[in-house]
């Protein structure tokens, strides 16, 4: 069991993602983050993923929701806490580990550079907020593709 922390940072109704460019879905954007080290809170996890990627010093607002993904390929199980972080207006992203990019509200729900599971938790956790549990079964299809059911 693998546990995770994703951070939705919002800044003048946009939302920040970073480009994969290693593990799985590289070069697509995804909710920045990374894993829980052994004895660590949640909070603490989500705010030294976000300084360690973005240069960032900011507390974490609340637990958006919680998913449990099943990578199928791998037989791997990840617990993902998603944990929205509001970014002050005057803040900038200092030495970023990653690229990184700005998506609008329209742009999340429409665009194809985006990881598909982060996809729907930014949409269902987020933006439509109503439910705080989602499952995810990723699939790797023959030709490499992932999908998701």
């Amino acid at each position: 069991m693998i546990n995770v922390v994703l951070a939705v940072i919002e800044q003048e109704e946009k939302i920040v993602l970073v480009k994969r460019e290693r593990g799985d879905f590289i070069g697509l954007y995804a909710l920045p983050g990374g894993k829980v080290e052994e004895s660590e809170h949640i909070d603490k996890a989500v705010e030294r993923e976000i300084q360690e990627e973005l240069g960032l010093n900011i507390p974490m607002k609340r637990v958006l929701g919680i998913a449990t993904e099943i990578m199928h390929d791998k037989g791997e199980t990840s617990f993902l806490y998603c944990c929205e972080l509001k970014m002050d207006v005057n803040q900038e992203i200092e030495n970023p580990e990653f690229e990184y990019q700005w998506f609008s509200k329209e742009e999340l729900k429409s665009s194809k550079k985006i990881v598909e599971s982060d996809k729907r938790m930014i949409e269902n956790f987020y933006l439509k907020e109503d439910i705080n549990y989602m499952r995810l079964d990723c699939y790797r299809e023959d030709s490499g593709e992932y999908s998701w059911k």
